[in-house]
């Protein structure tokens, strides 16, 4: 038995308890504050999630096609590289592949929101002089938000995630273990 499989599994069953933990909190409080924040640290939870699901999954298809060491890739290009050594072409890597290429797919999307959420803006990394407030014994610097970047949603994350299960449920019932 393929030991990823259970691994994606259980990301993108996280990622659905988010979600739904998401929907209950926006539904009970509209109005507060805090429900904001609430809502954007669930789904930073489940981008987490799916990005984690994502590269289990490549290394899913690798150990599948019997690749020897799955657990070194993390991207669809490091797995068709893989694969085309072993002269292996499978329609799995070759559609994560297209999907990448197209910037607006689903795929496309969910990882730049993710690398935008993991990454530190340039003003954040090395903060100005000019920015920095010396008036107390402590620097206080102004930062900007990450979520300002790409906009993280219920609905948008929802879309991803049922994507990906539509996907994978697609790819494992055609998959065959060589």
């Amino acid at each position: 038995m393929n030991p990823y499989l259970s691994a994606v599994n259980q990301k993108l069953f996280f990622c659905n308890l988010l979600l739904k933990q998401d929907k209950l909190a926006s539904q009970e409080s509209r109005k507060e504050k805090q429900s904001v924040h609430l809502e954007l640290a669930l789904c930073q939870s489940a981008l987490y999630q799916l990005e984690v699901g994502y590269r289990h999954y490549l290394r899913e298809i690798a150990a599948t096609y019997q690749f020897k060491t799955p657990e070194t890739l993390s991207t669809a290009e490091e797995l068709a590289s893989a694969l085309s050594s072993m002269n292996k072409h499978p329609a799995e890597a070759q559609e994560i592949l297209g999907l990448l290429e197209q910037n607006n797919s689903w795929l496309s999307t969910l990882l730049v929101a993710y690398q935008q959420l993991s990454s530190l803006s340039p003003q954040e990394k090395l903060p100005q002089q000019s920015n920095a407030s010396f008036d107390s014994q402590i620097a206080v610097v102004e930062v900007k938000q990450l979520d300002e970047c790409m906009e993280l949603s219920y609905q948008t994350l929802t879309s991803w995630h049922e994507s990906f299960v539509e996907m994978i449920n697609r790819h494992r019932e055609l998959m065959v273990e060589c």
